[in-house]
């Protein structure tokens, strides 16, 4: 209770409680500046704008090699649509048909984006984004194609 001859005091901030306050909004802005640019940086990596393009099969002869496309609109096979929409994380490509769920891996490198198929893992296949071709042999075979050369080469000569 407040009695007439006594006076009540203005609330009065100090110095020290300012530099306080300015001190935890600074450090709140702080840590809500990189709470957002850890959110949308996030949200940039998870984009389906890095898996966007043709899709190449390597290592399939020419007249059987798959083409693989993503974009907006969907997912096509040699020009075909085969799915409407698709999922991507980061680092795997889900794509839900009718005939079931084929799951992309990426792989490579950033000069040489490749895709690798996890399911189904029969048969396998590699896929390298369009412009990269000569990155890599794109008849694949590696040392199995070496060895055949060298036994033909071998009995050939006999």
């Amino acid at each position: 209770m407040l009695y007439s001859s006594q006076k009540r005091r203005p609330a009065v901030m100090t110095k020290s409680s300012a530099i306080k306050s300015a001190a935890a909004i600074v450090f709140v802005l702080l840590a809500l500046g990189f709470a957002s640019l850890l959110y949308f940086s996030y949200q940039d990596y998870i984009h389906p704008k890095h898996v966007y393009g043709r899709w190449i099969e390597v290592g399939a002869p020419p007249y059987q090699t798959e083409v693989l496309t993503l974009n907006a609109q969907g997912v096509y096979r040699n020009n075909r649509l085969i799915a409407t929409n698709f999922e991507f994380d980061g680092k795997r490509v889900t794509v839900k048909t009718g005939g079931g769920k084929s799951v992309y891996q990426i792989a490579g490198t950033f000069d040489s984006p490749q895709l690798r198929r996890l399911e189904p893992n029969s048969p396998t296949q590699r896929f390298i984004k369009e412009g990269f071709e000569n990155t890599i042999d794109m008849q694949g075979g590696g040392s199995a194609k070496n060895r055949r050369a060298a036994l033909s080469d071998h009995f050939g000569n006999k």
